[in-house]
């Protein structure tokens, strides 16, 4: 059986970026309704006033858990890194192929669901409670 795992992109971020609001990851409107109008329609409702706050953003990433979790992959549980929510992923296949072919549909998640209202949310420097 192969094993593989992975720490989601907004993860990684999370570990870079820390909870503070920097000039990096500051953005603006115009850059808040890119991200917007670039997102699947799931985030579009969320990010309809291009704001997200902690419910919308808690109900994000347990859906993306969600999905991740229908994929195929195993995610621990959702955690808070700071101001920030993310999970570790497992996918256990007995072949490469099979895990490639988990791993994508557990990657199509993160943009379903997560990936530009995680982006806002950091953006707006609030703290999780």
């Amino acid at each position: 059986m192969r094993t593989w795992a992975f720490v989601p992109v907004l993860g990684v971020i999370a570990l870079l970026a820390g909870c503070s609001v920097s000039p990096f990851n500051v953005l603006s409107d115009e850059q808040r309704i890119d991200l917007r109008d670039g997102a699947s329609a799931y985030q579009q409702e969320v990010l309809a006033d291009l704001v997200v706050d902690e419910t919308e953003y808690r109900q994000a990433a347990d859906d993306w858990h969600s999905c991740v979790s229908s994929s195929g992959a195993e995610p621990s549980d959702v955690t808070q890194n700071g101001n920030e929510l993310t999970f570790d992923v497992t996918i256990e296949a007995a072949t490469d192929m099979a895990v490639a072919s988990i791993e994508t549909v557990a990657d199509a998640c993160l943009p379903e669901y997560f990936d530009a209202i995680g982006r806002v949310w950091v953006s707006q420097g609030t703290k999780l409670t």
